[in-house]
């Protein structure tokens, strides 16, 4: 796709930090894109907790990650921006009239500014050795590395396939969910587990297997039936199984910030009050930046974004009010 659209703005980055400058560029009038490296927008709270209920948001006494990136995705859409997904960008250009954003896929993307609400890069999902020579090779694809939808894991019988904190997490919060539960760890042990989720596990009816392999998998008519494993002995046991999950350690893929020309600080973007990068025209907000009394959280990320939109509005149009309240905007 060669897109000579030309936009007020692209974020780049759709977590929450790039959902709500999203909608809050739209909320302003700016003609906004949206791009996201992986196949769904939430970023880090939806590939690594969208289970959990989040408590330190304003407005919402508990909510589950998966529901506030949900509601987050639908505020965004508001007002009809371009959202696109799988759109890693390796270079952005400036040729002093506007910026040109070119992907890994060799789309380009035109803009008169830039926001940078990217983390620190996108993370890759590792699966064990046994997994990659499993049959099945489509239907293994799409087996969930997460616990988004989770409710579809209720009365079932569920497998992960994990050796570490993150597949005893999820064990312990489907074993009172799900018709039964069972994991299959390659290895001796689990990795990075407080010793008293594991005590909780093991005294669970979760089914555990140690230093065991998937060898096969059964399906009828595109529907998982069974699985195969094999132990340290060569002893092989079928299980029953409708649903698998899996998760072995992620891989992180770097934000290119040198390729883009932004300055960093031990591997962060450090910026002043008004979220400006060392290039002028591109902003920063979300994780990925640093300044003096700078907190790590989700609603953290919202104050950012909109310090970012409303610079990054005053940068292409130096006639425009700075600041805006949303009663003042949708009155009427």
């Amino acid at each position: 796709m060669d897109n000579q659209d030309l936009f007020d703005i692209t974020i780049i980055g759709g977590g929450t930090t790039g959902l709500f400058a999203t909608y809050y560029a739209t909320m302003r009038g700016m003609k906004v894109k949206l791009l996201e490296s992986q196949s769904q927008f939430g970023g880090k709270v939806m590939q690594f907790f969208p289970e959990k209920l989040i408590y330190d948001v304003g407005g919402f006494p508990a909510i589950s990650g998966e529901d506030l990136v949900q509601q987050m995705i639908a505020q965004a859409e508001r007002h009809q921006p371009v959202m696109l997904t799988d759109q890693w960008v390796e270079t952005i250009d400036n040729d002093g009239k506007h910026f040109t954003l070119q992907t890994s896929s060799g789309d380009r993307h035109l803009s008169k500014s830039v926001l940078l609400a990217t983390g620190s890069g996108t993370f890759h999902t590792k699966r064990s050795d046994d997994w990659h020579a499993l049959p099945y090779p489509a239907f293994r694809k799409q087996v969930p590395t997460n616990l988004m939808n989770r409710e579809k894991y209720a009365d079932k019988k569920v497998v992960i396939a994990s050796n570490n904190k993150v597949g005893v997490g999820w064990a312990l919060y489907l074993k009172d969910k799900a018709e039964s539960v069972t994991i299959i760890n390659p290895d001796s042990s689990f990795h990075q587990v407080k010793q008293n989720d594991l005590d909780l596990l093991l005294k669970s009816s979760v089914q555990v297997h140690f230093q065991t392999a998937f060898t096969d998998l059964f399906m009828e008519n595109d529907r998982l039936q069974a699985i195969e494993i094999s132990n340290s002995e060569n002893e092989k046991h079928i299980i029953d199984a409708e649903e698998i999950l899996t998760f072995h350690g992620l891989e992180l893929e770097p934000t290119p910030f040198d390729k883009w020309e932004i300055e960093t600080r031990k591997a962060r973007i450090t910026v002043k009050g008004n979220m400006a990068t060392n290039v002028s025209g591109i902003f920063a907000a979300g994780d990925i930046v640093q300044y003096d009394g700078k907190t790590n959280l989700i609603a953290s990320g919202y104050t950012e974004a909109i310090t970012a939109i409303n610079k990054a509005h005053k940068f292409i149009d130096p006639t425009v009010t700075e600041q805006l309240y949303s009663t003042v905007i949708y009155r009427g």
